[in-house]
């Protein structure tokens, strides 16, 4: 998991990783065999040792690149494909290896796209800018409109393609957004630079989102809750429906934390917000905009 979504929910109170470790010791407590082989077997046969000693980018040669994302997979031709609904977000990386498996470290790809979905380069996504010791390099896309879109990744003689599978939230059977009337956008609000220093993001945003600053405004989107109450005090509003409670839809710019006195009965449905918008021009919990005193509205 990225850093910066580590200390999004580590900041937002979430035991998730607490509940986790408590898994684990409830699983070391019943010392199944793992995997269905005992600790004698296990002991028997060790797994391969693999070359791990990392070659410097100038010094590689025969290199060959992998790409790796959370909704990634091998279709039937053989190519990397990577679904991804209109404006959302997701993060891939590429790992950068010798022929006989040894990772390339400080190694800079380069990144092309070609359709309508927006690139991030590693710089966009991450302090880490080239190759780290395990050989990856971290970037991230978001989806443009419903079509197929094509990254193309090359380091010296090496090169791979990687298909974006676009999918709008309709072809999917899910429900769109409402057309606010002078409501925020999120097409405008995804517009965001994001760059990294170590864990914090700083921020800079086009004229269309810093002119709202400050503002009351209303802006359309699915609940992520934060809380175990029905009504939500405190919550994330997000570019598209979550399907993942470690992935907030849309990135750092496609997701609003929400501050709702009140509460908001939480809804699986397209919610119209609204209240005070204030960008974060520095943001420490891996998103960039809140939505202060909220309220449930028509669009």
């Amino acid at each position: 998991m990225r850093c910066h979504q580590v200390t999004l929910f580590r900041s937002l109170g979430v035991t998730l990783c607490a509940i986790a470790l408590s898994g684990m010791a409830m699983v070391a407590d019943a010392q199944e065999p793992l995997g269905g082989l005992t600790a004698e077997e296990l002991a028997a046969e060790p797994p391969p040792e693999l070359p791990n000693d990392a070659v410097e980018a100038d010094d590689a040669t025969d290199v060959q690149i992998e790409a790796l994302a959370e909704t990634g997979y091998l279709d039937e031709q053989g190519r990397y494909v990577v679904d991804l609904f209109e404006q959302d977000y997701a993060y891939l990386a590429v790992q950068l290896q010798t022929q006989d498996g040894r990772p390339v470290k400080g190694a800079a790809p380069t990144f092309l796209i070609e359709g309508t979905s927006r690139l991030l380069e590693p710089r966009e996504v991450s302090s880490q800018t080239t190759t780290d010791e395990s050989g990856f390099v971290e970037f991230a896309v978001v989806g443009g409109q419903m079509g197929l879109d094509r990254i193309k990744v090359k380091f010296g003689e090496a090169s791979m393609e990687i298909l974006v599978n676009v999918i709008s939230l309709r072809a999917a059977g899910l429900p769109s957004l409402p057309v606010v009337e002078d409501g925020l956008s999120w097409q405008d609000l995804m517009q965001a630079r994001i760059r990294y220093r170590d864990t914090t993001l700083i921020a800079g945003f086009p004229a269309a989102v810093a002119d709202r600053a400050g503002k009351t405004v209303k802006l359309s989107g699915f609940m992520l809750p934060l809380e175990p109450d029905l009504k939500q005090q405190r919550f994330l509003l997000t570019s598209n429906p979550p399907s993942c409670f470690f992935h907030v839809p849309g990135g750092p710019a496609g997701a609003v934390e929400v501050f709702a006195k009140e509460g908001i009965e939480v809804s699986a449905y397209p919610v119209v917000l609204e209240g005070r918008f204030e960008p974060q021009q520095t943001s420490e919990i891996g998103v960039v905009y809140r939505l202060l005193n909220a309220r449930l509205v028509t669009p």
